[in-house]
């Protein structure tokens, strides 16, 4: 039986080896990128053998999901063990500490949990790309070339203005503009979802409208 998991496990290397390689790549662990894929195979195998009708996970946003897993783990680590090297010894400069990489990655979640399904998939699918052209992704996607570059701009564009409200608002102002501008929700549902009147919906969104304005004029 443990040869028939093995066998399931060396066609997904033969599959999807390569396009995690390159979304753990992606997020910038180049130089630990075949540990981590190596650790991803071996949680994986380890789950088959404990449920034995368990398959690893085939679909780009899946794939994605478990990279992003495995990556944040990796920081993680690193976050512990430079805390206790900082028991021991002098506080020094650290430059991109993992502090810094696991803040990229959860403004990266949020970001991909307020965009529409479609957006976060082209997102991820250029994300997991690596070198290869719009062609081969738009292919996988099943879109055509011009539809996928489109919907990647667009993609981008969201992606960018909920970085600002990420960077810039509290994270219960970033909750409510995003969900105004990208949920496709009526106001009076937003407002239930959030605990709020419609009163206090507008006046939260008026707010975080102020502030933005603001920072987009003291950065002009």
């Amino acid at each position: 039986m443990q040869v028939d998991f093995q066998s399931r496990i060396a066609r997904h290397v033969r599959c999807h080896a390569r396009t995690l390689h390159r979304l753990v790549c992606g997020f910038g662990r180049q130089r630990d990128a075949d540990d981590i894929v190596q650790t991803l195979y071996t949680r994986w195998l380890r789950r088959m053998c404990e449920d034995p009708g368990w398959e690893p996970p085939e679909s780009k946003v899946e794939l994605f999901v478990c990279v992003r897993r495995a990556v944040l783990d990796v920081v993680a680590m690193e976050s512990r063990q430079r805390r206790l090297q900082e028991q021991v010894e002098p506080a020094s400069e650290w430059v991109g500490s993992p502090e810094d990489s696991l803040h990229a990655f959860e403004r990266l979640e949020w970001i991909l949990g307020h965009l529409s399904p479609e957006f976060a998939e082209a997102l991820v699918a250029s994300l997991s790309s690596g070198r290869r052209n719009d062609a081969e992704v738009a292919a996988e996607l099943g879109l055509t070339t011009s539809a996928f570059t489109g919907r990647l701009f667009k993609a981008r564009r969201c992606a960018e203005e909920l970085a600002l409200y990420y960077e810039r608002l509290s994270r219960g102002q970033a909750e409510l503009v995003a969900a105004l501008r990208f949920s496709g929700k009526s106001r009076r549902q937003i407002a239930g979802e959030l605990g709020l009147s419609l009163d206090e919906l507008a006046q939260g969104w008026q707010e975080s409208l102020d502030l933005l304005d603001k920072f987009r004029k003291a950065a002009s």
